[in-house]
């Protein structure tokens, strides 16, 4: 499994939601995977100590506190492979103005 920042009291006390999955649903190609990944994350304890830390780890790939990296940086939603269809690049440009508006990353 990979190494979530998180208080050692917590681990001790709280079940994590990437603990208790695999690897292969934070680390997925598939983006309704990492969606999944996503709703996974939301009430977990060290969400934003996991975040802060991939953040500062540059973290390549995957969901990490509850948010989608890709090579370091987060993104609203990762788009599946093959050339994206002009609704997708319209929803996508709103995403990003409204986190960008919100002041998220």
């Amino acid at each position: 499994m990979h190494s979530v920042p998180s208080p050692p009291e917590i681990l001790g006390s709280v079940s994590l939601p990437c603990r208790d999955e695999t690897d292969d649903l934070w680390f997925s190609e598939s983006p309704a995977e990492l969606e999944q990944a996503k709703i996974l994350c939301d009430a977990c304890p060290v969400r934003r100590s996991c975040l802060a830390g991939a953040l500062e780890r540059r973290e390549f790939a995957g969901v990490w506190g509850g948010e989608i990296l890709d090579r370091g940086a987060v993104i609203a939603r990762k788009r599946p492979r093959g050339r994206p269809s002009k609704a997708d690049l319209a929803r996508d440009a709103e995403i990003a103005a409204a986190r960008q508006a919100a002041g998220v990353a």
